[in-house]
């Protein structure tokens, strides 16, 4: 039963986010679930408004950065393969919770939930490849896959930004009188294939730069054009768990 107590609910609050990030795309850990393993810092802030005891409006913005490294898996391609890549990530996003019980952190009689939480977002990323010589290089100019070459016309350069659909689950209760912690974890489903800078085939390698050669194919097989780098019918997706410290 929703409780109807519209004045009593509606408050604002704020929040500091701490926790990590996670990666599941064409490179590194096939099952999403290990991802984590190659998790980094993440830091957010969020600004909220509870619409009622079962709503609340968040308005987030988290910074953080992505990785993975075909050597951590156990698959023979990709351990062959040897990708890996860097990025880092800066998401805005406006969710939707749903408190499965009545919940207001001001209200002790409703003090704790589970809750789940969808949206949209707004990303920012930048592919980074380290060659032989430890330096960190921009993937996208490099075009690895042939991108804007006329061997290859159908594959434009990628944006460094998207949209995506937050999907999670949390739980948070109220711990001394405003204060408030949440603990979620949620991917973002994303249009691209890209965050990783791999979706379709290796190329012929006199387009590429000897750089751009080098990290396109860091294997030891050297693989021919149109061998399958990647898979363009998986998009990558993204996430991030921790927990908020609300106020």
């Amino acid at each position: 039963m929703i409780i109807q107590q519209p004045l009593a609910s509606q408050t604002n609050e704020v929040g500091l986010f701490f926790g990590g990030s996670l990666f599941h795309g064409d490179v590194g850990y096939q099952n999403a679930e290990h991802s984590i393993m190659n998790s980094k810092p993440t830091l957010g802030l969020n600004l909220k408004r509870n619409i009622n005891y079962h709503f609340s409006l968040n308005l987030s913005f988290i910074k953080s950065e992505l990785y993975a490294h075909d050597q951590s898996t156990n698959d023979v391609f990709a351990l062959n393969r040897n990708l890996h890549f860097k990025s880092k990530i800066n998401e805005l996003s406006l969710l939707l919770e749903f408190n499965f019980k009545p919940f207001l952190s001001r209200d002790p009689d409703h003090n704790n939930s589970t809750y789940v939480f969808s949206g949209i977002s707004k990303f920012f990323f930048n592919p980074q490849g380290q060659s032989a010589d430890g330096t960190w290089h921009n993937l996208r100019p490099l075009a690895t896959e042939g991108q804007d070459t006329d061997l290859y016309p159908t594959r434009e350069l990628y944006e460094l930004n998207g949209l995506a659909i937050p999907i999670g689950i949390g739980y948070k209760i109220s711990v001394y009188e405003y204060i408030t912690l949440s603990i979620n974890a949620g991917w973002r489903i994303t249009f691209t294939d890209y965050i990783d800078d791999v979706s379709t085939t290796y190329v012929e390698k006199s387009l590429l730069s000897e750089l751009g050669q080098e990290l396109a194919d860091p294997s030891n097989y050297n693989f021919d054009s149109g061998v399958q780098r990647g898979n363009p019918n998986n998009k990558d997706k993204f996430g991030f768990f921790g927990i908020n410290i609300i106020y």
